[in-house]
């Protein structure tokens, strides 16, 4: 099953980007020019090698993809870091659980903010692992130097010759040094049209395509122990309903795309938001709504638009009282009125910070008042209600494998960080 109609790697490259923009402001193509850079610096060793650089460059793109805490972004825009560990790991899990294609190189991100006086003696480590992290460290800290502290090239570099053998391994001073980033690469269009090509020599497959957008999906599910079954949730509900309600396949399978990405704007929102224990105020609950211009923001151009609607129309109502535009019943699809239903069934039925999982009898009662106030489709209700059994086992098996992957992050993040706090190397490479 596909996500999206076929992208290509410029769409999804676009699609990491922005995503990881809107993790936090502070990080706004963070991630992009650091890939850039690190293209930049590996040149004298993957020249000839066009798979790999491509691969170290949407690691590269995604080495912050576990930045959730805005007190560890704080201290990551200094050029000297300190107690940054927690990202380092998440996002060297999501990479190891998610996206196999990476899982060999994952480890960079693990390391990326290590010094090399540490590195130096992590010989359990390979070799290519601490070379790459401490190029994704060196670009890293070259991109905060100029971008956010507004350094010259010329500073960064002393910055960077100063922690030679201590920071940063002499060879990696050497590679920055080799390079010239006085010209800032947003905007230098001929460095992008040929950063682009070079990412597009070697085209993702689908099924690698599909991955990098699983992951993100799953980051976002992941920021709060309530919502990690969310999005599954929802989507096999909205798979079933749609196979009950006899669409085509075609019809089917952009149900189960658009469902999938329905909440990806919510990378975006402040973690405080999203589990705050009670009814927010008006100022947070609109903020919380932008999730879905976020999200509008995220697709661009590249998500084909049945599955687009699909994903941005599952907060509207028949009555023209939902949102982000307060769209009526002639306005939306069967396909929409599904996933909507299905993301409501879904928040009903999970946890909140502020509530249990609510029974089968009291959603039921929910979606039927509901219904009767012309809120969603009464034939989509009457559906679920009927069917109600078969659908949440079929969906309460779909999200096993999920739960038991999120167990195993929490257990690794537990034993990776114990670990480097400790220095234990053997402890370390035991779960690396």
């Amino acid at each position: 099953m596909q996500y999206t109609d076929p992208i290509d790697n410029r769409g999804i490259l676009e699609i990491i980007r922005r995503s990881c923009s809107y993790v936090d402001a502070r990080l706004m193509n963070h991630g992009y020019r650091v890939a850039y850079i690190v293209s930049e610096m590996l040149k004298p060793y993957f020249h000839d090698d066009a798979r790999k650089i491509r691969d170290v460059c949407f690691l590269a793109l995604l080495h912050d993809i576990g930045a959730y805490k805005t007190d560890e972004i704080s201290k990551m825009l200094q050029f000297d870091t300190d107690d940054v560990l927690a990202h380092s790991v998440y996002g060297y899990l999501f990479i190891k659980y998610f996206f196999p294609a990476l899982k060999k190189l994952a480890g960079a991100i693990l390391l990326h903010h290590a010094a090399w006086q540490v590195l130096e003696n992590l010989e359990a480590f390979p070799e290519e692992i601490r070379l790459l992290a401490q190029v994704l460290h060196a670009a890293d800290r070259i991109d905060v130097a100029m971008e956010v502290q507004h350094l010259t090239w010329e500073e960064t570099l002393a910055l960077l010759k100063k922690d030679s053998g201590t920071n940063f391994a002499p060879v990696i001073t050497d590679l920055a040094a080799a390079c010239d980033f006085h010209t800032p690469f947003e905007g230098n269009n001929d460095a992008e049209a040929l950063f682009f090509q070079m990412l597009s020599e070697i085209p993702l497959t689908q099924d690698e395509i599909t991955d990098y957008l699983k992951m993100l999906i799953f980051t976002i599910d992941f920021r709060s122990r309530h919502t990690v079954t969310h999005t599954i949730t929802t989507t096999t509900i909205s798979s079933e309903l749609a196979k009950r309600m006899g669409l085509s396949e075609k019809e089917c399978n952009q149900v189960v795309c658009g469902s999938m990405l329905h909440d990806l704007g919510k990378i975006g929102i402040p973690v405080e938001i999203l589990e705050y224990p009670g009814k927010l105020s008006p100022q947070a609950m609109n903020i919380m709504r932008t999730h879905v211009d976020i999200t509008e923001k995220i697709f661009g151009d590249v998500i084909e638009e049945t599955v687009k609607c699909l994903a941005l129309r599952h907060h509207e109502k028949l009555d023209g009282s939902g949102y982000p535009r307060g769209l009526t019943a002639a306005d939306l699809s069967t396909g929409e009125r599904i996933v909507a239903i299905a993301d409501i069934i879904s928040a009903l039925s999970g946890t909140r910070s502020y509530k249990t999982a609510f029974s089968k009898d009291r959603i039921c009662s929910i979606i039927t008042e509901m219904k009767d106030d012309g809120l969603i489709d009464a034939d989509i209700v009457e559906l679920m209600i009927s069917d109600y059994d078969e659908i949440m086992e079929a969906t309460r098996i779909q999200c096993q494998p999920i739960l038991d992957i999120y167990a195993r992050i929490q257990q690794d993040f537990d034993r990776i960080s114990r670990a480097m706090t400790m220095d234990d190397i053997a402890g370390m490479k035991a779960v690396f």
